[in-house]
Formats: C-alpha cells, sequence, structure tokens
C-alpha cells in the first residue's frame, strides 16, 4: 500500500489594497439587543426655568427634537420636544419671543464706567421650559430589549424614552436610535 501525499494548494495571498471584513455572524441581531447596547449617553438637558427661546436654541444647535428638564438640583421633572413648542406657538402666536435687530444691544452711550458696573438686563417675561414641559417621564431599563422599547413608544405614542437604572437616568432612546438599530 503505496502513501498518498496530499498537495493542499497555497492560500491566495490577498492584495495590499484589500482590506478583511470582519464576519457579520458576531453583530447582534437587533431584536436581540438591549436598551443599553443603543441608548444615548450624553444626554442634553435643560432646567425648568430656562426660557422657551433657550430651549428653542438647545434643540436647534444640538439638532434634536426633545430634551429631559431637570429641576435646579438636576432632578428629573419632564421633558419637552420641538411639538410642545409648536403646538404653543400654534395656540397663541404672541408666545413666541420676539427678536428684533438689536435685541441684545445695550446702549452704553453716555454712561459712566461706575454705571456699567451696576446695570442689570431684565429678565426676559416669557414661558418657562417648567410651564411647558410634559410632566409625566417615560422611562425603560437599560436590560430591556428593542423590541419591548419599540413597543412602549407606540403604546405611549413618543418619540424618546429615557433609560433608567435604579432612579438615575444613564441614557435616552428616540425613534431615530431604533431605525439606526434595526438597519444594520
Amino acid at each position: 500500500m503505496s502513501a498518498k501525499t496530499i498537495v493542499r494548494p497555497k492560500p491566495r495571498s490577498m492584495p495590499k489594497t484589500a482590506k478583511k471584513t470582519a464576519p457579520r455572524s458576531s453583530a447582534k441581531d437587533w431584536r436581540e439587543m438591549k436598551a443599553s447596547d443603543i441608548m444615548q449617553t450624553n444626554v442634553i438637558t435643560v432646567t425648568e426655568d430656562a426660557s422657551l427661546s433657550e430651549v428653542e436654541t438647545l434643540l436647534s444647535e444640538n439638532r434634536i427634537t426633545g430634551m429631559p428638564v431637570t429641576d435646579e438640583a438636576g432632578d428629573l421633572v419632564g421633558v419637552i420636544s420641538v411639538t410642545d413648542l409648536i403646538e404653543r406657538y400654534t395656540e397663541d402666536a404672541d408666545a413666541r419671543p420676539r427678536r428684533g435687530r438689536g435685541f441684545y444691544d445695550v446702549a452704553t452711550y453716555g454712561l459712566e464706567e461706575e454705571d456699567l458696573e451696576t446695570f442689570d438686563v431684565p429678565k426676559e417675561s416669557e414661558e418657562t421650559a417648567g410651564s411647558l414641559m410634559t410632566a409625566e417621564v417615560l422611562t425603560v431599563k437599560s436590560d430591556l430589549t428593542l423590541r419591548l422599547v419599540a413597543r412602549e413608544m407606540v403604546r405611549h405614542k413618543v418619540h424618546r424614552l429615557l433609560v433608567n437604572e435604579g432612579r438615575k437616568t444613564v441614557g435616552i432612546i428616540t425613534t431615530m436610535d431604533l431605525l439606526r438599530a434595526a438597519s444594520k
């Protein structure tokens, strides 16, 4: 009986410009993922005494549609959204803060230096985040599956849920976060 020699072809080397890709089997199915897998941890908040113009600015600059509202101690007291602002301004168009040309300019002509030291700009008499926010805050736990997170959003007809561990808010999940996870 003669021994057979098995010749295996050499593995072809990849061109230097080609990149190896990781196998997709390591990626989790979105339905198995947890809230903690997709939540945003850099949660932008606003205090309840912030003016609506401040709320508008924060929403616009951060390109978000809503955010938690906190009291002076940093405890969660509500949520405010673009929808809240739109509904308020639709109900009473005069509620929207007006900013004409030179709104922030202070005429200093003729004022002495010591007058400037004691000058106080009067506070605006506009509504605050606390007066417009939704006080009912919906939260989920970080270990809840995305399927159940989505179910909660649909059930309560909301676009964002806060993620809590115990009594502490550790993140936020929006409908866009869910769509992003499902599309991978």
